[in-house]
């Protein structure tokens, strides 16, 4: 699989510069906001395990739910993970994907190191969402897109925020 992160670059960097963030102030609070996608990453994976055994009616559904969660959660971690690593941008070029890397790995690269090797956490979450049958670059852009209609109000504004449609980004067999 290749991906190429350049228009996906493209898009984060509009959205830094309308709220006026820099890659510096979004590594002070990178492993805060990932340590919290993480845990919503393990909560999506524990329900998708579950309603993968289960043999109900409305299991397949609560299933595909459950993928989303997975998806947004791996497209967070990304999308925190290009803003606090924008700087680096001229590494990424189209590249190739190893699919042999799993959940385990991501996990070391995020807890276990004392600096981030963002291009492998980037690799990780595109392994990942092929893993669970989406396109990455596709599942990002959605991403983009919900993050940039959100205004941070709960008000009447909250009503036009755009929610990721994350099936435009599975993969058809």
């Amino acid at each position: 699989m290749k991906i190429n992160l350049e228009q996906i670059f493209k898009e984060l960097e509009a959205w830094r510069a309308e709220r006026k963030i820099t890659p510096k102030s979004q590594r002070q609070g990178y492993i805060i906001n990932i340590m919290q996608e993480l845990g919503e990453l393990a909560a999506a994976l524990r329900d998708y395990e579950k309603f993968s055994k289960n043999d109900c009616p409305y299991c397949e559904i609560d299933k595909q739910i459950a993928e989303h969660e997975i998806i947004d959660a791996l497209c967070d971690i990304a999308v925190f993970t290009i803003n606090a690593g924008a700087d680096i941008r001229d590494e990424y070029k189209p590249l190739s994907i190893d699919t042999t890397n799993t959940f385990s790995d991501l996990n070391c690269l995020l807890l276990y190191t004392s600096t981030f090797d963002f291009k492998k956490i980037l690799l990780n979450c595109a392994v990942l969402c092929e893993h669970y049958g989406y396109n990455f670059e596709i599942a990002m852009l959605e991403t983009i897109k919900e993050i940039s209609s959100n205004t941070g109000t709960y008000d009447e504004a909250r009503k036009k925020w755009y929610k990721a449609d994350y099936e435009k980004a599975r993969i058809k067999d």
